[in-house]
């Protein structure tokens, strides 16, 4: 996959923040704290998904963490998390715009699939009600947000599937970022002392599975249970001595004991993507994203946005 950081999140599972531009500021209007196309936010909603995501912060990084001052921007974390949410709810009303003209809609068993699966994962009911609790979370408030991500991830997928890319754009993609854009595929081996990995290496080269041994005997439990393979990543993924040495391998190329602060890696590198044609399919992908959040972009800034300070 290509490694860029491009992509934006929001919602209580996606949130996406982009830079605030106020297009009209009017009178306070009764009950409201902007309208987006004439439609309005109230202060309410604004209050409560602020009070919610208030809870998260303090659950996580201590209470009094909104009145520390970013200083980057000069203001405080809480005003840079309303500001925030402000943005989330006006990019929310706009994008439900844009998915009804498409005709998208969610069903009650979409909703109900995304909830089961929380409360499976959170270890049944009673588990999931004392979560909701403890985050200042009802359930409406939650089916209603999965009913706007749901929302949201269709729309995307319906702009994808409908965004065109010309191979002369992948190609002028790839001759511009070709060194950015080289992938590869490798398992590894990590034990902790020098001892250990020429002992592994020594049965490497009698012909043992290196799959097999990374299983039996490598530190990274994660990677171990799939015989040592990471996936595919690219440049600046990995530790230093580790990505120098993984990228010098060709495919079928297994590296000597590759010393980092971890310990000890033997890799074998499986796959390397770093011609146009292996990576055509990545970069359309990517460039069919690229157009997506472009496209938010352009409607957020023709949206008319009048808010209410």
């Amino acid at each position: 996959m290509l490694n860029f950081k491009q992509k934006k999140i929001f919602g209580i599972c996606l949130i996406l923040i982009l830079a605030i531009s106020i297009i009209g500021c009017s009178n306070k209007e009764e009950g409201l704290i902007a309208k987006v196309d004439g439609e309005g936010i109230t202060e309410e909603e604004f209050n409560t998904r602020f009070e919610i995501f208030k809870s998260i912060s303090e659950q996580q990084l201590g209470e009094g963490v909104l009145d520390q001052v970013n200083e980057e921007t000069g203001k405080t974390r809480e005003e840079e998390l309303k500001e925030d949410i402000l943005e989330m709810l006006i990019m929310e009303r706009l994008i439900a715009n844009e998915a009804s003209k498409a005709n998208i809609e969610v069903t009650d068993d979409e909703i109900n699939m995304v909830m089961s699966h929380y409360i499976e994962m959170m270890g049944g009911e009673e588990e999931f009600n004392k979560s909701l609790e403890d985050s200042l979370l009802t359930r409406e408030f939650l089916e209603e947000n999965i009913k706007k991500d749901i929302l949201i991830n269709k729309h995307k997928d319906y702009f994808i599937q409908n965004a065109s890319v010309t191979e002369e754009e992948a190609r002028e993609f790839f001759e511009e970022n070709k060194d950015d854009l080289v992938v590869i595929r490798a398992s590894h081996i990590l034990v902790k002392t020098e001892e250990e990995g020429k002992g592994i290496l020594e049965r490497l080269n009698q012909g043992e599975d290196f799959a097999k041994l990374a299983e039996e005997l490598s530190a990274d439990k994660a990677s171990s249970v799939l015989g040592g393979d990471l996936g595919y990543f690219g440049k600046g993924s990995m530790i230093a001595e580790f990505e120098e040495a993984a990228f010098a391998l060709n495919p079928g190329e297994t590296s000597d004991l590759v010393k980092t602060e971890v310990g000890y890696h033997i890799i074998r590198v499986e796959d390397k993507k770093d011609t146009f044609e292996s990576l055509k399919d990545d970069i359309i992908s990517f460039l069919k994203e690229q157009k997506y959040y472009d496209n938010l972009q352009e409607i957020r800034e023709k949206a008319k946005v009048k808010i209410f300070l």
